[in-house]
């Protein structure tokens, strides 16, 4: 039990710094980006030419005239009191905006990574209990193709398929569950090939081991000790890979969400990319970064849970 706990919490004091150098990845975007942000807010409205009167005053409201040293200080209080800024195209908080299109991407993400786990699985698993078969050439011919194939090229072949050809689903927005079948299908499916070949090849790295052959000397057939004790021993990389999968989904599939016309915080990143709001730029990557660092943590503990060893520092 203390193992565990001192593990839990050398990977809690690792995430600070990490956390810390996001922070700083964000707001340095902001200075080497492009633009001037009180020129861009004083600009929002295309019609109207503000004076450079006005652009000054809005530097001095905005704080830009400071050390740049303290505009982080500023800017990471905001951030630790919840504020991300306010758009400089709209001047709508950037947290509403994120929280407001986030449930779009977390289900889109949730979809996804339930397929990656299924597929994972029972490919996985499949393809090792027929090692060396027909079925297992063909299977990982077939996983090396699919994982080849771009996203975004998965995406407009299954709106020609499903949504010209067959007419069975619909090509954009987020009405319903079924609007949401060829996102996550796009996004899930090459993923879902890395996992198989991931899961597959531990499986047989385990077979060889002492506790595997006590087992069949035992009597119990391949799939019973590939369920019961291979398993969890070899599910560890496929975890740290699916939940790398799925944080990078939980930041946005910006291509994807494009496609199908998802608003999700991709699509919002994206046109905050097109606008040079960098505002909202700088609280993307900060809320999408600490995402991905939480999902990250989850997954190592998961995987200590998984192998001891990994804890106890074997």
């Amino acid at each position: 039990m203390n193992q565990t706990l001192r593990y839990i919490g050398k990977k809690l004091l690792w995430t600070i710094p990490i956390l810390l150098g996001i922070t700083l990845l964000a707001f340095a975007l902001g200075l080497i980006a492009r633009g001037d942000p009180a020129v861009n807010r004083a600009s929002a409205d295309p019609d109207y030419i503000p004076t450079e009167e006005e652009i000054q005053a809005l530097r001095e409201e905005l704080g830009l005239d400071d050390p740049v040293l303290i505009q982080y200080g500023r800017w990471l209080g905001g951030v630790l009191r919840g504020d991300l800024g306010r758009s400089l195209i709209d001047d709508k908080p950037v947290l509403d905006e994120l929280l407001r299109l986030l449930p779009n991407t977390l289900l889109l993400s949730v979809l996804a990574l339930a397929v990656i786990a299924a597929a994972g699985l029972l490919g996985g698993i499949c393809l090792s209990l027929f090692r060396d078969s027909f079925l297992d050439v063909a299977g990982r011919v077939v996983l090396v193709f699919l994982m080849s194939v771009p996203g975004f090229c998965m995406a407009y072949f299954m709106i020609w398929l499903f949504a010209q050809k067959l007419r069975v689903l619909p090509t954009s927005g987020a009405d319903g569950p079924e609007n949401f079948i060829m996102p996550c299908l796009a996004v899930a499916i090459g993923s879902a090939c890395v996992v198989i070949r991931l899961l597959r090849s531990s499986i047989l790295g385990e077979m060889g081991k002492n506790y595997v052959l006590t087992a069949q000397a035992k009597g119990l057939r391949r799939g019973q000790i590939i369920l019961r004790h291979v398993l969890r021993n070899a599910l560890t990389p496929s975890v740290t890979y699916a939940a790398n999968a799925f944080g990078g989904l939980l930041g946005g599939s910006m291509i994807t969400e494009s496609v199908f016309s998802i608003p999700g915080i991709g699509s919002y990143a994206l046109t905050a990319i097109s606008k040079r709001d960098y505002t909202a730029i700088q609280g993307y990557v900060l809320f999408t970064g600490f995402a991905f660092v939480l999902v990250c943590l989850l997954a190592d503990l998961i995987c200590a849970w998984l192998n001891p060893k990994i804890r106890l520092g074997g």
